[in-house]
């Protein structure tokens, strides 16, 4: 039987196999590097959710911007809206040291509306356009994920997943007076 090729053969497959799961476990899903950090934000041009006006984001320039995409039926989107919305109140209603642009994507205008109006969201929210192009522009894999925008239009760091206060202050220090 140990001279058998076959056996060998079995015995490897099972062991690479159990190596690949090993090494699966052991990434976090959340750590996925992004080839645009570094690099200039991609242009976009949206229509606000209320209706009340657009936004390109080049018109932003001069700015740091906190670019989220979220969705209504993202559980972890609830989780972090008090947080965004809170962060937006001390750092951009009122002082427009940040701006904030929040992004639904595969969702419905009624149900992204809804979630924005329970959530008591106040910044500039918009929706995805139907074949997600914005969404592919930036790479997004799923919701919650959020670009770090700075005021020249580059990406400096993006985060997977649901964003805390500390992680918003830390990142945008530099950038508050």
């Amino acid at each position: 039987m140990w001279k058998s090729w076959k056996f060998w053969a079995v015995w490897l497959s099972v062991a690479g196999f159990v190596a690949l799961l090993a090494f699966g476990f052991t990434t976090d899903p959340k750590k996925v590097p992004s080839p645009l950090v570094g690099r200039f934000a991609p242009e976009f041009e949206v229509k606000a959710l209320n209706g009340k006006g657009n936004l390109r984001l080049s018109d932003l320039k001069g700015k740091p911007v906190l670019l989220n995409f979220w969705a209504s039926w993202c559980q972890e989107c609830k989780i972090e809206a008090h947080v965004l919305e809170a962060f937006h109140q001390k750092y951009g209603a009122e002082t427009k040291q940040i701006v904030l642009v929040g992004i639904a994507i595969q969702d419905t205008p009624e149900k992204a509306k809804a979630f924005a109006l329970a959530f008591g969201k106040s910044y500039f929210l918009a929706l995805d356009d139907q074949e997600g192009n914005i969404a592919m522009d930036y790479g997004i894999y799923g919701v919650p994920e959020t670009y770090f925008i700075d005021p020249e239009g580059f990406i400096f760091y993006k985060h997977i997943g649901g964003v805390t206060s500390e992680l918003l202050e830390t990142q945008f220090k530099p950038f508050l007076k």
